[in-house]
């Protein structure tokens, strides 16, 4: 019983630290084209033209590519904790209130009732920047590892197999860092104009 216990409590300990995650979970208006559409398409388009440079650039090391990006979301990370904090703790008349036209809503499990649930204004918000802070800060650690390790990983595996993985990699990186954008974009939409509409 306490094997399982234990294990019930990793499981719910795990789930606590993955709560921003709900974010993707949100059902709301446009919720595909923000999250995977728009940003396939930008990932799709960097990685093409980055294959099609007749003078190919540096993608890992201290000047390439991946460490630009980890730079930038390095100073982004900390906006989004800010912005966090005041939305949770600001205090204004209809921040409480559904969101307007279709709303979003959220299936969650209350002692093994699963409801879904409309989401507020500043619940919305709130989940919005806790993603894009806890996507920021995963960016940024697994840019900086692959970093360390590109060059070792090179050296082990077999060239060809090097060159798709790298690509790969690459594409899927981009692919998150412009899901990271355009989630910021969207949360700077509502910080300057949606929580303040009537």
């Amino acid at each position: 019983m306490q094997y399982h216990g234990m294990n019930y409590s990793i499981v719910e300990a795990v789930k606590q630290l993955l709560t921003p995650l709900n974010y993707l979970r949100i059902q709301y208006a446009q919720r595909r084209l923000f999250n995977i559409i728009i940003p396939l398409l930008i990932a799709t388009l960097l990685l093409s033209g980055l294959l099609v440079l007749p003078k190919p650039i540096n993608i890992f090391g201290n000047n390439g590519l991946i460490s630009v990006i980890t730079g930038f979301i390095q100073i982004l990370v900390g906006f989004y904790i800010a912005a966090l904090a005041a939305v949770a703790t600001f205090q204004k008349e209809g921040l409480d209130s559904l969101l307007a036209g279709e709303g979003a809503t959220l299936l969650v499990q209350r002692k093994e009732i699963k409801k879904n649930i409309q989401l507020t204004r500043r619940k919305f918000v709130c989940y919005l920047f806790g993603y894009l802070a806890f996507l920021g800060i995963a960016l940024y650690f697994i840019g900086s590892i692959s970093n360390l390790i590109s060059e070792s990983l090179k050296v082990a595996i077999p060239v060809s197999c090097f060159f798709i993985t790298k690509w790969f990699f690459v594409f899927c990186y981009l692919f998150a860092s412009s899901n990271l954008i355009i989630t910021t974009l969207l949360g700077l939409h509502y910080l300057t104009d949606r929580i303040h509409r009537p």
